[in-house]
């Protein structure tokens, strides 16, 4: 059933629950019988994100967060509003960055079946993305050559509400922490931290975070027989190198040392990553 929400609706919402990060890489599979069987003797928060249902052996989810264009074979809301509607099963909330996805509000407002959460990620201090750009051009936007772009062409006048600050600031709020991450979204990993963040969750573990198209285990986890997860996905050699992990790492560093500044923990169950910052560690 369709439900507008606001960040302010899901702060402190599952306080002291632990929750698990659901992403997509190979490693989610060492630890797929281990969460499974933790989720049915433990209140566990899931969040997962683009095509989790693909996969097999998932948990359901609580939360599907999305920050992706659509583009290179991804969903759209606007395009693919009948997948959203299917397997949300109108209870699970959509929590999906409307500065990266150019659905419009009205659209989503009156074909979306699920609740649904649309968020900020650019509009920092309530300015324009070009004059968050000319303030800060070497640190505003993760670009190879610092460009000004946007996702969303209309996205400072249709996007840019007044009152609402970007889930970074809302982070950096609700932690006190003295800085926010940026707008790089390079991976939406970062945002469903965030959001499980905000929620309260404490523990939170990290799961199938590798961000490595080409390592021994392949692309994604094991999917389901006849699975088209991602067709047309043709990831580019550069992808997770040079520039594109600098700004990654820079801002899982906020994100851990925001989560460390409440007494939250966030702990990876991938051992074996390129970009360390999390505490390692297992289920408990």
């Amino acid at each position: 059933m369709f439900e507008f929400l606001q960040i302010k609706d899901i702060i402190d919402k599952h306080k002291g629950l632990p929750a698990v990060i659901e992403c997509h890489g190979p490693s989610a599979n060492l630890n797929r019988k281990k969460l499974n069987d933790f989720a049915k003797n433990n209140e566990l928060i899931s969040f997962a994100t683009n095509e989790w249902y693909e996969f097999e052996n998932r948990l359901k989810p609580n939360y599907w967060v999305r920050i992706h264009t659509g583009s290179n074979g991804g969903l759209s809301v606007e395009r693919d509003v009948e997948i959203f509607n299917k397997y949300s099963e109108g209870t699970i909330p959509l929590l999906s960055c409307d500065t990266v996805d150019s659905t419009p509000l009205d659209f989503a407002i009156n074909n979306l079946k699920c609740p649904y959460l649309p968020y900020d990620s650019r509009h920092f201090n309530g300015l324009s993305c070009d004059e968050n750009y000319r303030k800060n051009p070497n640190g505003y936007l993760a670009h190879r050559e610092n460009k000004l772009f946007k996702f969303v062409k209309d996205c400072c006048e249709t996007r840019r509400l007044p009152g609402r600050l970007t889930v970074q600031e809302e982070l950096a709020k609700y932690t006190n922490y003295d800085e926010h991450f940026g707008t790089s979204g390079m991976t939406v990993a970062l945002m469903m931290i965030t959001f499980s963040i905000l929620m309260g969750c404490n523990p939170i573990y990290l799961n199938g975070i590798d961000l490595d198209y080409f390592g021994d285990g392949g692309v994604y986890a094991k999917v389901k027989d006849g699975s088209n997860i991602m067709k047309g996905f043709t990831p580019g050699p550069q992808t997770w190198q040079g520039w594109r992990r600098d700004w990654t790492k820079k801002d899982m560093n906020i994100i851990n040392e925001s989560a460390k500044k409440i007494g939250t923990k966030i702990i990876n169950l991938n051992h074996n990553t390129w970009y360390g910052i999390f505490e390692k560690g297992s289920l408990q």
